[in-house]
């Protein structure tokens, strides 16, 4: 029977938006969302960022945000400051309640302008949060919940979670034999001026490396460290789950007794997420895929140029339009990213969407980055060179660095 600690017959997904509860006897796991087992929990991660934190100052400092009174409370979680005042900082809010509070439990809270937003809860790791106060065991649980669904990509991928904690516990499953990490520590408070976030490297750390996440050249790993040092394993670090659940995971890690082991399949499609934009900077380049002028013209060049956070020209929405197969819009002009040729270095140029081949693209992983193929011609997405303000181009698809994409989210 499909049950997870209490959470019964439903479907988990820490997603941008609440997907919808299913039913069913097996885990599933598919774009929308992902099953619950017996004793351990399938999750989807894309958490872009988590707003208000630093290296150096927590969430519970600045953010609107205290641990000694409910979330449901004016004074546990504030309207009128920190987390609430921005779209960034409301995304933080959902991953958090969905983590702290169990599935048929949700606060609402109005932003600045008084707008109310409604967070459902899913996990279950700190359900006396929600009318209470937040303890040092409350914060820990709910702290390596949120560290191990970061992936800066905002790219949505299922993963395998295994914990001490009861209300995820312990299993395994053949289809997320790799172990990526174990996250651990507390994102709520400062410790001799840090952030006492951690993580440690799982035996398959290196394997099947996603997008976004530890092991990728765009990761979160910057936002938490390694405590044993560069490389160091959790399975010569960390305590061992009990004999029961031999090589499932860990009971503590540096002293913490809530971490969260993460596993991750060998393969997987990415899915984005229509609340993110998304900026695409080349790899070995690392020049920003840029509108040429900021142009709303149809036949407008697009280029690579120095990346920038906040022109529209460089930020893109990933709608999907078929299976693995996604129409590629600039956020300024609303215009569609469309291949023109058949042939190696054929342009790329902005045009009104049309549904043909030539405007839609396959996105897919590549040894922690993207790969970006045009349905119309199997050419991928290419920087020519290191050069500002040249022209992108398709090209035969090689596997060469300036073929590789990073692909970062933020909320618009």
């Amino acid at each position: 029977m499909l049950e997870a600690r209490g959470v019964s017959r439903a479907t988990i997904g820490l997603v941008a938006l609440l997907l919808g509860a299913g039913t069913g006897c097996q885990p599933q796991v598919d774009e929308e969302g992902a099953g619950v087992a017996s004793d351990d929990l399938l999750a989807v991660n894309g958490l872009t960022m988590i707003n208000g934190l630093t290296s150096t100052n927590g969430l519970g400092t600045g953010n609107g945000l205290t641990m000694i009174n409910g979330l449901a409370t004016s004074t546990g979680l504030s309207s009128t400051s920190g987390l609430m005042t921005s779209g960034a900082g409301r995304s933080t809010v959902t991953y958090l309640v969905r983590c702290a509070l169990p599935a048929g439990h949700s606060i609402t809270k109005k932003d600045q302008n008084g707008k109310s937003y409604t967070f459902s809860g899913m996990f279950g790791l700190a359900p006396g949060w929600e009318t209470g106060s937040c303890g040092t065991s409350c914060q820990e649980a709910v702290s390596a919940c949120m560290m191990s669904h970061l992936n800066v990509a905002g790219v949505h991928v299922a993963i395998w979670l295994d914990s001490p904690i009861s209300a995820i516990g312990f299993g395994t499953s053949s289809t997320y034999p790799n172990e990526e990490g174990t996250f651990f520590g507390n994102l709520f408070v400062t410790s001799n001026g840090k952030v006492p976030a951690y993580y440690c490297e799982g035996a398959g750390f290196a394997k099947g490396i996603v997008p976004g996440r530890l092991g990728a050249t765009s990761s979160a790993a910057g936002i938490f460290t390694n405590p044993f040092g560069s490389g160091a394993l959790c399975s010569s670090k960390c305590v061992a789950a009990s004999s029961g659940h031999k090589g499932q995971g860990y009971s503590s890690c540096n002293g913490y007794t809530s971490p969260i082991t993460v596993w991750r399949a060998a393969s997987y499609r990415p899915v984005f997420d229509n609340g993110y934009v998304y900026r695409f900077v080349n790899s070995k380049s690392k020049l920003a895929m840029d509108v040429a002028g900021s142009s709303t013209s149809d036949g407008a060049t697009v280029l690579q140029y120095a990346p920038f956070t906040d022109r529209l020209n460089q930020q893109f929405k990933i709608v999907q339009t078929a299976s693995s197969t996604w129409k590629i819009l600039a956020v300024h002009s609303g215009k569609a990213i469309v291949g023109t040729g058949n042939g190696d270095d054929s342009a790329v140029k902005q045009d009104t969407f049309s549904s043909a081949t030539t405007d839609v693209w396959g996105i897919d992983d590549h040894n922690g980055h993207f790969k970006v193929i045009n349905k119309s011609s199997s050419q991928a997405l290419e920087s020519p060179n290191n050069s500002s303000s040249a022209a992108l181009e398709t090209s035969t698809y090689e596997g060469d660095s300036n073929q590789d994409w990073d692909i970062f989210a933020q909320v618009p």
